[in-house]
């Protein structure tokens, strides 16, 4: 090529690249901005092929890779091309390449190049994983076809090939850009390419759907596909606006951006952003776990391994190859609350949800309609009370729909971004942050689901005009209602949301330790105690939730100050119990034991009424016989008051499968009462109690009060269930020669608040300390533990 030659292709090119360049957003918006480009570069360089000789038969082939090689040209981004060759001795190769590369130089469009052979290119390929990646997008521009095809096809079948020594490597790169980037949703200024939820995350999904690990397809049809093309078309407007090839973008260029793409100012930007970014990582997380189980089930150990047990977790759901499933026989299409048992049990035992079960979810289960079952909430007090395990699936349920069909007000605030910045999250990602915090201080309330609940709901408001918790409070109150509330719990819940602030702003802008500053807080909440305890500890998880920045050391102390003034000024203490009065009686004659069992509405649950001769003993016996036929204790009333022996009513759950016959229940607590629980029992009790539940995320307490019904103590026992908790706490405590008079049970979610009215000499501070010993336990060094609350 002549010099006159290069200087031509060099001036068309920067001509046609500034032409193309100076349109603006509106004339020429970012897809097509990219296509223009495209076509030019392939025009011009097709061109300078073909005077350079590059042709059909030539021995030379242009191959690109990149944006290029993906049709997705970048108006500042580097042209990658290899130059691949035969080994040719009548041709100079060298001075071909300069035949390519100087006219590129001299137009100014930045270049990556480089000249190869075939083997030379698969060689690099296979030595190093992001090479191999980046061939994946690999297109043949000009010249010898059936020579680029070899680096094309050779690359992509190289990669099939050896994925499976390649995996982990891939994976820990991904994961290492994932760290250096951060996530797109939660920053202010997202690393657009790199970041969680960038477009490189979308070319994982690729590379792994050419390997034949994954089909490549999100749980909602289209969704990656649009998530995709709105980043690519943000990174576009940001290099067209910036004059730049930028990846972060910046503040200040996001009302630009916004409204070149016509989606208004920075904040709703981030907001479209942060939703794409967030379908593209769920997609390839999704991906990634499902070729994990695809690579494993490869080989000749693969195909002579047996099939994954599947074991049940609850009604209709199942652990199947390390992920949660739905049980043969679900009713998918007639139980409208199947993914909130699914998304307990996923958070409960720590696995992930299934695509293929999110997918089935999303197309046959119905939306539900009216006032939820109790069986319902209790599944989403579970899920709320799971700590960071609750993330994911909350996640998972939000990307494919589920998530808003059981609280439709959720998409108000979906992906908003947060006005303050001291948050750290969307409001949506704040409000699952708080409850991850909220469900390590459950033993520090009366009222655990409150607390949860709130948690979830407080900062709903945002998504509207004027002040967020008034707008908040009004929301709140028919959510609560349709979710089975109470009316006093439903105006607790209000109260709590209405003056979510009021702890924080008081603490700091009044003084602390002022009995009248603790009496104008009171005065405000109604002098609701329950609402109180409840604020006192959501303050702390909503804060933590924030950002680093905002539970400091002074302000947890000034809170700690006010909630104790409170305290003091307030008197009466939240969730008061009282003695049970337990109707239930024996057939006259010999003491014997009475079973009723039949079902509680619809669900699992089952209503018992028990009468069993004796006293603590039986109670305990009769505790370890329940658990051993997998009836967990939902809720009890225990009278073991004389005369009567033990008078129980209660709601249990079988959590699968059909509850014991009453008669084999009867005949097995008759046998245990009399000769003490049989060695089949008790393995069975073994065997339940080992079941994959994740560590404790709350720390386990103990409180002791004086009761006012009789002489002696209330022992209230609050920490995380457990199967067979009850039997060996109601065991410590006849261990100290303590006397039990009554018992109430309830479990909230997860959590249970078990009070005990003990009297005799027994009755004293040490039979807490024993109780407190057997708890579940969580690592105090963990960040966040709630206070240990040991009174």
């Amino acid at each position: 090529m002549s010099l006159t030659g290069d200087g031509e292709r060099a001036m068309a090119l920067r001509d046609g690249r500034e032409q193309i360049l100076s349109a603006t957003s509106a004339d020429l918006p970012a897809p097509h901005l990219r296509d223009a480009l495209c076509e030019l570069y392939e025009m011009e360089l097709g061109r300078l092929a073909e005077e350079a000789g590059i042709g059909p038969g030539s021995g030379f082939a242009l191959v690109a890779f990149g944006g290029l090689g993906r049709r997705e040209v970048l108006p500042y981004s580097d042209l990658d091309l290899v130059l691949v060759h035969e080994r040719r001795p009548d041709r100079d190769v060298g001075e071909l390449a300069d035949a390519m590369w100087y006219p590129l130089w001299d137009s100014g469009v930045g270049l990556d190049h480089s000249v190869r052979t075939v083997d030379q290119c698969l060689a690099v390929a296979a030595a190093d994983v992001s090479v191999g990646l980046s061939l994946l997008d690999a297109r043949v521009i000009a010249g010898d076809a059936d020579l680029g095809a070899l680096v094309v096809d050779g690359a992509r079948r190289q990669w099939r090939d050896q994925i499976a020594s390649r995996f982990d490597d891939l994976v820990a790169s991904a994961v290492a850009r994932r760290q250096r980037s951060g996530v797109i949703a939660h920053r202010s200024e997202p690393d657009l390419k790199n970041g969680v939820g960038g477009l490189r995350d979308s070319q994982l999904v690729t590379a792994l759907a050419v390997a034949h690990l994954s089909d490549g397809r999100p749980v909602v049809p289209g969704g990656l596909t649009t998530a995709h093309r709105l980043v690519l078309d943000a990174r576009t407007e940001l290099h067209r606006v910036s004059g730049r090839p930028r990846e972060v973008l910046h503040a200040e260029y996001g009302d630009e951006v916004g409204q070149a793409l016509g989606l208004g100012d920075r904040f709703d930007l981030a907001r479209a952003l942060s939703d794409a970014s967030r379908t593209i990582a769920f997609t390839a997380d999704q991906a990634i776990r499902g070729s994990c189980a695809s690579l494993s089930s490869r080989g000749l150990t693969g195909l002579l391994r047996r099939s994954p047990v599947r074991r049940p977790l609850d009604d209709g759901v199942v652990e199947h190859a390390g992920e949660v499933a739905l049980a043969r026989n679900a009713r998918v299409t007639e139980d409208p609350w199947l993914p909130l048992r699914v998304a307990a049990a996923a958070a409960r035992f720590g696995l992930p949800v299934a695509g293929s079960t999110l997918g089935v979810l999303v197309e046959r289960s119905p939306v539900p309609e009216g006032r939820w079952p109790a069986e319902a909430l209790s599944d989403l007090l579970v899920l709320l009370g799971s700590g960071e395990g609750q993330v994911p699936v909350v996640e998972a349920l939000d990307r494919s729909g589920l998530w808003e069909r059981m609280l439709p007000e959720w998409s108000e605030v979906r992906d908003l971004p947060a006005r303050d910045r001291a948050h750290v999250y969307t409001v949506d990602r704040h409000l699952v942050q708080t409850a991850v915090e909220a469900s390590r201080l459950t033993t520090s309330v009366a009222r655990a689901d409150l607390l949860l609940l709130s948690a979830l709901l407080h900062d709903l408001g945002k998504s509207r005009e004027g002040d967020h918790s008034e707008t908040g409070a009004e929301m709140v109150g028919p959510i609560v209602r349709r979710m089975g509330l109470d009316p006093d719990d439903v105006d607790t819940l209000v109260r709590i949301v209405r003056h979510h602030l009021l702890l924080a702003v008081t603490a700091t802008r009044r003084d602390p330790s002022d009995p009248a500053t603790a009496d104008s807080v009171l005065a405000t909440l109604d002098r609701d105690a329950t609402a109180f305890d409840v604020l006192a500890t959501l303050t702390e998880a909503d804060s933590l939730a924030t950002g680093p920045t905002v539970w400091t050391p002074g302000r947890a102390r000034a809170h700690a100050m006010l909630v104790d003034a409170c305290r003091d000024r307030m008197g009466s203490q939240p969730g008061a119990v009282e003695a049970p009065t337990v109707d239930a009686t024996r057939p006259h004659g010999p003491p014997d034991v009475v079973v009723d069992l039949r079902p509680a509405g619809t669900g699992t649950n089952h209503e018992i009424t028990l009468v069993v001769p004796g006293s603590g003993k039986s109670l305990a016996v009769t505790a370890e016989v329940l658990a051993a036929h997998r009836l967990e204790i939902v809720d009890a009333e225990i009278d073991l008051r004389p005369p009567g022996g033990v008078r129980a009513r209660m709601t249990v759950s079988t959590r699968f499968g059909d509850p014991v016959d009453p008669k084999v229940l009867r005949q097995d607590l008759r046998r245990a009462v009399d000769s003490g629980v049989s060695a089949s029992l008790r393995a069975a009790l073994a065997r339940n109690a080992s079941r994959l539940i994740g560590p404790p995320q709350a720390r386990s307490s103990v409180l002791v009060n004086r009761r006012t019904d009789a002489d002696g103590i209330l022992l209230e026992v609050r920490a995380e269930d457990r199967p067979g908790l009850f039997a060996k706490v109601i065991a410590s405590i006849l261990g100290k020669g303590a006397r039990i008079d009554w018992v109430v049970v309830r479990t909230r979610g997860a959590a249970v608040e078990d009070v005990f009215a003990l009297s005799g000499p027994g009755a004293v501070l040490s039979t807490a300390t024993e109780v407190e010993s057997l708890l579940p336990r969580r690592d105090p060094a963990t960040p966040g533990v709630g206070r240990a609350d040991t009174l």
